[in-house]
Order: C-alpha cells, then sequence, then structure tokens
C-alpha cells in the first residue's frame, strides 16, 4: 500500500507540474505578445534622425537643462518617470524662476538620470524603464550621443529642439508638432502655436500705426550659462524685437549671432548711453549683486542718461534652465507699457503675465516668481535704496 500511495503521490506532484507549466509558459507568452502587439510609429526627431518607437507612450525620461517645460506645455508632465538632474530634488536652487516647475513640483519626485545636467546613467535609465527617452537638444552634435545611448540601452532616443522665438521659432514649433504626433497631442501643440503667435500679433497690432520711439534701450543682467550683471544682454531680446524698440545691442549681432546672449563692455555701455534701461532681475544671482548694484555704486554708470532719469525698470527672468517662452511674452507686455503708454493703457502687467502662464503651463506663477527675485518685478528701479 505503501508504494502505491508513493506512485499515486508522484503521480499527483507531476501533474500538478506539467499544469503549471504550461499555465505559466501561457502567461509568459501572453506577456511577450502584448509587448510584440505594442503599436509602434516611426517619426522624425527635431535634428532629422529616424526614431521608430511606441505610439502614445506612457512612460518617459526626459533629459537636457530645462527638458520638463514643453512636457508641462503639453500637458504630459505626468507621464514622466525619470528626470534631468536639474529637474530633480536633489537640484537645489534659492530662487526658481522656471514656470514650469513652480507651477508642477511633482517633477522633483522623479527619480534622476545622472548626477549634473544632461548627463544620462543607462543603469538608473534602465531601472526607470521608460518607452522612450526624450533628450534636449541644440545642435547636431547631440546626434551621436544619443545613437550611442539607443544603441546600448535598447531604448528609444528622440531629441527635441531647444531654443528662442526669435531666431529659432520655426524649429521650436516643428518640435511642438512632433511631440503632439506622438502623444495624440496634436490640437494642444496647435493651440500652443496659435497661443504664441496670437500674443505677437496682439502685440504688433498695438503700435503698427505709432512711430517708432526715438528712445534708445538697453536690456542687461541675461542668464547665460549663470547669472550675469550689466553686461549681459541680448541683440534679439523678443520684447524689443516684437515692439520695434531702438535696441542698442544690434550692433553686436553682425549678422551671425544665433544665441540670445552676448557679453558687452562697460566702455560699450557707456558709450551707447541708453535712454532706458532694462534689468532682467536673473542677475541677482551673480557675483556682487548684479546689475542693479552696478548700477547703483559704479561711479562710470551714474553718469548714464538712464540713471539720471531714472529710467530703469525690472523684468523677471526669461533664461533660466533655457529660454521660458511664456516669461518672455508676458515681459513684452510690461516693456510696452513702458515704451507705448499710451497703447498699453488697458494692460496690468501682472494679471496679464497670470493670463499667460495659466494657458502655457497650467496655473497662475507670478506672485511666485516675483516673490523669488524681491517683489520687484515689473517696477521702476530704486537705485537709492
Amino acid at each position: 500500500m505503501r508504494k502505491n500511495n508513493k506512485l499515486y503521490i508522484k503521480s499527483i506532484l507531476l501533474m500538478t507540474a506539467m499544469i503549471l507549466s504550461v499555465t505559466l509558459s501561457g502567461c509568459i507568452g501572453d506577456l511577450t505578445n502584448d509587448e510584440s502587439d505594442k503599436e509602434m510609429i516611426t517619426i522624425t526627431d527635431a535634428f532629422g534622425r529616424t526614431v521608430t518607437l511606441p505610439d502614445n507612450p506612457e512612460k518617459i525620461a526626459v533629459s537636457g537643462s530645462g527638458s520638463m517645460r514643453y512636457f508641462v506645455y503639453m500637458e504630459i508632465s505626468d507621464r514622466a518617470v525619470a528626470v534631468d538632474y536639474q529637474d530633480s530634488s536633489s537640484f537645489v536652487m534659492t530662487k526658481d524662476n522656471r514656470p514650469y516647475s513652480i507651477a508642477h513640483p511633482e517633477i522633483r519626485d522623479n527619480p534622476m538620470l545622472g548626477t549634473a545636467k544632461g548627463a544620462i546613467d543607462a543603469e538608473r535609465l534602465l531601472a526607470a524603464n521608460p518607452d522612450v527617452l526624450f533628450i534636449s537638444a541644440y545642435g547636431p552634435e547631440d546626434i551621436a550621443s544619443a545613437d550611442q545611448i539607443q544603441e546600448k540601452t535598447g531604448i528609444p532616443v528622440v531629441l527635441f529642439y531647444v531654443g528662442n522665438y526669435v531666431t529659432e521659432k520655426e524649429q521650436i514649433d516643428t518640435t511642438l508638432r512632433m511631440l503632439g504626433k506622438i502623444f495624440h497631442k496634436d490640437q494642444r501643440a496647435e493651440d500652443l502655436i496659435s497661443y504664441f503667435d496670437g500674443i505677437i500679433v496682439d502685440l504688433q497690432n498695438r503700435i503698427k500705426d505709432v512711430p517708432t520711439p526715438d528712445k534708445t534701450v538697453y536690456i542687461g543682467g541675461i542668464s547665460y550659462n549663470g547669472a550675469h550683471g550689466l553686461n549681459g544682454s541680448d541683440p534679439t531680446y523678443l520684447p524689443f524685437t516684437v515692439l520695434k524698440a531702438n535696441n542698442v545691442a544690434t550692433e553686436m549681432l553682425n549678422g551671425t549671432a544665433k544665441t540670445g546672449y552676448v557679453a558687452v563692455s562697460k566702455e560699450k555701455i557707456l558709450e551707447w548711453d541708453p535712454d532706458v534701461i532694462f534689468v532682467d532681475l536673473g542677475t541677482q544671482s551673480a557675483a556682487g549683486g548684479g546689475a542693479l548694484v552696478e548700477l547703483k555704486n559704479d561711479v562710470s554708470y551714474k553718469e548714464l542718461t538712464a540713471v539720471k532719469k531714472g529710467e530703469i525698470y525690472t523684468v523677471n527672468p526669461h533664461t533660466s534652465m533655457n529660454v521660458n517662452h511664456e516669461t518672455s511674452l508676458a515681459n513684452c507686455y510690461f516693456v510696452g507699457k513702458i515704451l507705448y503708454p499710451e497703447q498699453f493703457a488697458d494692460i496690468e502687467p501682472a494679471e496679464k503675465a497670470d493670463e499667460i502662464y495659466t494657458f502655457v503651463v497650467g496655473k497662475p506663477v507670478f506672485d511666485v516668481l516675483n516673490s523669488n527675485v524681491g517683489n520687484i518685478a515689473y517696477t521702476k528701479a530704486d537705485l537709492t535704496k
């Protein structure tokens, strides 16, 4: 009997094992089929690379300076499973001037892809297991790096374009449309492009029958790879360009400038002697306190016409981890109110800024931005304090 019992038990165990084996095989097969059944699309990214990736991906990793910006614009930031170091909680900023980051602090809860800006650790990337890796890029030199990461990890890599709306509008619009196609957000992409274009048209219409002001203007304190003093300027500054202001720094273009930044010598600023000076408050993080401190304390700058007449005005930083286009547009209305007071009499700059922020990043963040620059944005600077 014992032998028969043993044989019976063995038979039962063997049959159970076979059933489990078949069941598990079926499950594994199903999982594999699910993966292989995932619909794929092929796109051309912002730098001409042909990339095959899952259609409408649910999990994304995003790398590069300010790289989460467009994903907030496109209302898909909740799909991030890993972010750049500068968008993570490990990166500490005393004063955050990025509207997208202020509006969506939950972005910082994601694990980071590397321990430095733009750095991607293959192990961290694989651990996050995204469907796609998106990298903000500046030029063709980023192509080789993207190809290498894709080959090494097997994760599709898509490059998208970052820049400013004066010299790179076409590339930025193309990037938004590319993201719209990938994420089935074509309408949001078109809405953003139309909204940005609509603001430019509104600004242009306000001044179309008005002679260009004789006053010369200068923007100082522009950030570029860090904060700068009064010498940091922008010959293609969007508010000046759209409003046809007489920007003295356009002299620095020489027909070749592609960046929104130029370093200007003190001698050149004194030579130009602009009638009105605007100060980008990103300058506050510069060594020595930046442009406002220089204008207050530098003996040479005290001789400037704008200083003598009190024509110094402040604007929110539009460059922080790359260009925040919504702040550039918001600044236009304040600059317009100073240069064309009659044509912008109906505008309250802070309210207009929040209207723009709400549409672009989903929340009115002007008060936080203003607090982060000492509550002096969109004011006439008081150099006596």
